[in-house]
């Protein structure tokens, strides 16, 4: 029945790992982000999504007592029941219980954050009262994501592609594969490569040219091959 059927169709859309916004686009974002947090704690979580890369469950699950400011250290070792609302739970693996460095300004802008910040039961960071989940909601931050990236006019991505954003710039960045896994909490660095590829490609073809251009400039003086 198929015989005379016709192949229709767009070009194959991206994997949801190639969803990422580049360098340019994550400082711009950035800086929105920062110029906006006052509106909502939930422009703080994106602040924190996009420069740390963990999940959005790790991240709504964390406590104030995960932050260490001495080290400038986030601590991860559970994550929350976003979807239910159960409470906190494990990680996604034995890997995803993690402690990872971040930049002062993010944890100064915590910081600042948790000495205005009313206690709550469990000592959320993204404790929401009016929300069944008891955290802030994956719809609600997607949304104000999505309102974000279209004012500074950059095409849309999910909060889980700030985490596939983080990667693939530490990547670009020629940041060790091999710290990017352990950042990312992947429970084997197969995961990575294969996560991102596409990057390693890119990446790989830049390693060749250079190789090429290093041997190339390396003799002192030209040699003559007779």
């Amino acid at each position: 029945f198929t015989r005379k059927a016709k192949l229709t169709g767009n070009v194959e859309s991206k994997r949801p790992e190639e969803k990422h916004l580049n360098y340019v686009e994550s400082q711009k974002l950035l800086n929105e982000l920062y110029e906006r947090k006052d509106k909502s704690i939930g422009y703080y979580l994106l602040i924190l999504a996009l420069t740390s890369g963990m999940r959005f469950a790790e991240i709504v699950g964390l406590t104030t007592d995960d932050f260490n400011f001495d080290l400038n250290e986030i601590t991860i070792n559970k994550t929350w029941d976003y979807k239910k609302g159960k409470g906190f739970a494990k990680t996604k693996n034995a890997s995803s219980n993690r402690t990872i460095k971040m930049d002062s300004n993010t944890m100064n802008l915590f910081k600042k954050l948790f000495d205005e910040m009313p206690n709550n039961i469990h000592n959320l960071v993204f404790y929401s009262p009016r929300s069944s989940k008891k955290v802030l909601t994956n719809e609600f931050v997607n949304k104000i994501l999505k309102k974000t990236l279209t004012d500074l006019n950059i095409e849309s991505i999910s909060v889980h592609g700030l985490r596939h954003t983080h990667a693939s710039i530490l990547l670009y960045k020629k940041i060790s594969i091999y710290y990017v896994s352990e950042r990312l909490g992947h429970a084997k660095i197969d995961t990575t490569l294969n996560y991102y590829s596409h990057v390693i490609k890119e990446l790989r073809e830049e390693d060749t040219r250079n190789t090429l251009d290093l041997f190339e400039k390396m003799p002192v003086s030209a040699i003559t091959i007779v």
